[in-house]
């Protein structure tokens, strides 16, 4: 067996199977000892998990863009940088319990304060080059994973940094206050932070426990069994049933309620990149106690391509719906009620004034920075508000 073709696979640093390239195909293997499922799509059996591309779990937090091109760049002249040779050279840090060969943890000296306030023009880049084989996480946005010190509670934890290129100009400043609103209609998100020049959106990973140890985290590309390039296919419709098939039965009428809110608010937002790898579930060593997991990745894009659409389908079209389709989606496929439909679209509402009110008080010497602001407070326009409520 070429060793080249092959690479370990981990659950929480306990050795589970094998992926071996061979004959064009991907083939996984689980241990003969091994309990623990790398997958819901992929459960216990003797027999091998085969594959023409690399499956779904494994290639879900491949990297993409910036991130990739950066880690092309360093180690194209010592390796082919196909498939395989990706996973073993990101994928003991990649999102999730799923990891590609041992975990080797070293030291950081790094803090978040410093990072939040740095005044360096290139910091991120400066980053970039030093944690991009560190960073095994998707998304075309250049980001990188790195552990840091925060000094409220002085410990070292671990976050996703985000910047933007040129093409996307204050796309932090985007996210930052789509977050907002999103925390402000009551929605569970990660911890998150803008740095003070505003250049770089810094989140908290939330698949890592305070014992270091990590959650089970599936997108909607894995549990739909489909390819990080099919992230623009399916439905929202799709997505309930993935959500009533997986998350547990005590959990799982919130969750709907939870996902269908975050539907609304990406038409409020008008976010049009709620893709499939957009939303996702945690769970502890399987799926009995599976939910939601929080809400994440959340921008307004018509503020770059003004005439974006939703990035999946809902009652077979891609459009910014009218209320008629939204009330027959939470009646027909959410299960809810008339109380609970009217009590979210409030929420919703209530939540985008809010934030309208919070960049109103933000303050800047820049008149790009508010020039864009006043921008982004124009496209969650009343019309589309008034179309729902």
């Amino acid at each position: 067996m070429n060793e080249n073709n092959k690479v370990k696979v981990f659950i929480n640093q306990l050795s589970c199977g094998n992926i071996i390239n061979i004959d064009d195909k991907f083939i996984f293997n689980y241990k003969e000892d091994n309990k623990d499922i790398v997958s819901v799509t992929m459960p216990l059996r003797d027999e091998s998990w085969a594959s023409k591309t690399l499956h779904p779990i494994f290639q879900m937090n491949m990297p993409e863009g910036a991130l990739k091109e950066a880690i092309e760049n360093h180690f194209s002249k010592l390796y082919d940088m196909n498939d395989i040779n990706f996973l073993k050279l990101i994928g003991p840090y990649m999102l999730g319990r799923v990891k590609f060969n041992k975990l080797i943890d070293t030291q950081n000296t790094l803090v978040l304060d410093e990072i939040l306030s740095n005044d360096k023009h290139n910091l991120f880049n400066e980053l970039l080059h030093r944690f991009a084989i560190n960073s095994g996480v998707s998304g075309i946005q250049p980001k990188l994973l790195l552990k840091a010190q925060n000094k409220t509670t002085m410990r070292f934890e671990h976050y996703i940094i985000k910047s933007f290129e040129a093409s996307y100009p204050q796309l932090a400043l985007n996210e930052y206050f789509c977050m907002r609103a999103i925390q402000n209609a009551n929605l569970s998100t990660p911890e998150f932070y803008i740095s003070d020049d505003l250049s770089m959106f810094i989140i908290k990973r939330f698949d890592i426990k305070n014992d270091e140890s990590y959650l089970g985290f599936e997108d909607m590309c894995v549990l739909t069994a489909r390819g990080t390039k099919e992230k623009y296919n399916g439905s929202y419709e799709e997505i309930i049933r993935v959500i009533k098939d997986v998350i547990s039965p005590r959990k799982r009428k919130k969750s709907i309620m939870i996902f269908f809110k975050s539907l609304i608010m990406n038409h409020l937002l008008q976010n049009g990149d709620a893709h499939l790898k957009n939303y996702g579930v945690l769970y502890e060593n399987d799926f009995e106690d599976a939910y939601l997991a929080p809400i994440y990745d959340v921008i307004t894009t018509t503020i770059y391509i003004r005439n974006d659409i939703p990035a999946l389908r809902l009652s077979d079209a891609k459009l910014w719906w009218k209320e008629k389709t939204y009330k027959t989606f939470a009646k027909q496929s959410c299960g809810l009620s008339n109380k609970e439909y009217d009590e979210i679209l409030h929420a919703c509402k209530n939540a985008i004034i809010k934030t309208k009110k919070e960049i109103d008080k933000f303050q800047s010497n820049d008149s790009e920075v508010l020039k864009f602001l006043d921008k982004l407070k124009q496209c969650w326009k009343d019309e589309i508000q008034n179309e729902l409520i």
